[in-house]
């Protein structure tokens, strides 16, 4: 089976209007939705932010049979060449545990994704008329969200994008064996600051409303720049979505059969 997890409500939804959901449970913060697209079992999994995914990944791996992990949703871009809506697909995974980036910058450990599933991922990409890049993924522990520091992470280290969640998957799937890779979409371009911070998403991966109202009310000039980062965030799901359905019909048909 194939497990795909996104940290975000508004990652997930590139997929949950596409499959039959047989099953939704939760468990720790992550939601689980056992599913079947066009006669294949598929689950998705709403993570939440961060490192909720290890007990969501034993939790499932004690009952499903899963045979791939997929870490998927946004990504911000660190290159100049990757644009808004652009797919990402990883070669290898870095982590760095750095809380500040300057010049200097630390990669703690780094994990290899499974290379015919990467491969099949930029074959797909490719018939389905998506920009994609293949390269390498760094995972941090916080919102990147000043352009200054995506373009120093971008200068000194091989990284293309970075995310939050998907180190800590691909940890999870190395201890266990499973093939992973990410295929992530991105949301916000290197030279663009985000005006986003955890308080406004919720440990589910919902937007936590009261808190996205009582930023605005204290800093209304933002309203523009969280509008701007709401129609890329759009713009990036719709990449998921074309991508998604005809790769996962080609990893059963062609790796897991």
């Amino acid at each position: 089976m194939i497990t795909i997890f996104f940290a975000l409500s508004q990652e997930i939804s590139c997929l949950k209007p596409k499959v039959n959901i047989i099953k939704k449970t939760r468990h720790a913060n992550a939601l689980v939705y056992q599913s079947e697209f066009c006669g294949f079992p598929l689950t998705l999994v709403q993570t939440g932010m961060g490192k909720n995914a290890p007990e969501v990944i034993k939790y499932l791996s004690k009952h499903l049979r899963v045979q791939l992990m997929v870490s998927s949703g946004f990504a911000g871009s660190v290159k100049q060449t990757i644009e808004i809506g652009d797919l990402v697909i990883g070669k290898h995974v870095l982590y760095s545990s750095q809380e500040t980036f300057g010049r200097d910058i630390k990669i703690e450990s780094t994990l290899t994704c499974d290379r015919p599933f990467v491969d099949l991922a930029i074959k797909q990409s490719s018939t389905a008329n998506i920009k994609a890049h293949c390269g390498d993924i760094l995972t941090v522990n916080n919102i990147i969200a000043q352009s200054s520091t995506k373009k120093q992470i971008g200068d000194a280290t091989s990284a293309i994008a970075i995310d939050m969640e998907s180190y800590t998957i691909a940890e999870q799937a190395n201890m266990m064996g499973i093939p992973f890779i990410v295929i992530r979409s991105i949301s916000d371009g290197v030279n663009e600051d985000v005006e986003v911070n955890e308080n406004m998403v919720t440990n589910h991966g919902n937007v936590n409303v009261s808190a996205t109202m009582l930023h605005l009310l204290k800093k209304p000039h933002k309203i523009p720049n969280l509008n701007r980062l709401r129609k890329q965030t759009k713009h990036a799901k719709s990449s998921l979505s074309a991508f998604f359905p005809d790769f996962i019909t080609q990893v059963y048909n062609t790796l897991l059969t």
